[in-house]
């Protein structure tokens, strides 16, 4: 799952190399700043993931988490939602990544109109 917010940009998938619930997910990121932002927030809900920078690999930044504390996560930003459009609260604090976003946002515009 792909998770773009004001905070930043994170890919969330299943962590084969689980050992437990505690490391169930794998949280990826390109921007170690985005990493931080999620692990200061799973900090506050209990303990502070780790974050393992992996610069070979497509994500530079990765750490592990429960579903418990990404679902508090994503719970915390839909209250945090104070903005009536998205792509111009980006630019207001981050041009450069606006950009970016925008790209993704034209690119997922090539579903429109697809069935289903």
């Amino acid at each position: 799952m792909w998770l773009i917010t004001k905070n930043g940009f994170l890919s969330v998938v299943q962590n084969l190399d689980s050992k437990g619930p505690g490391d169930a997910l794998l949280v990826r990121g390109r921007v170690r700043g985005d990493l931080e932002h999620f692990a200061g927030a799973a900090a506050r809900l209990g303990e502070r993931p780790e974050i393992a920078e992996t610069p070979r690999a497509d994500y530079g930044f990765r750490l592990t988490t429960s579903r418990a504390v990404l679902a508090a996560y994503l719970a915390g930003q839909v209250g945090a939602l104070d903005y009536p459009n998205f792509k111009s609260e980006i630019a207001k604090d981050d041009p450069e990544r606006a950009h970016v976003y925008m790209d993704v946002w034209s690119a997922l515009r090539g579903l429109r109109g697809r069935p289903g």
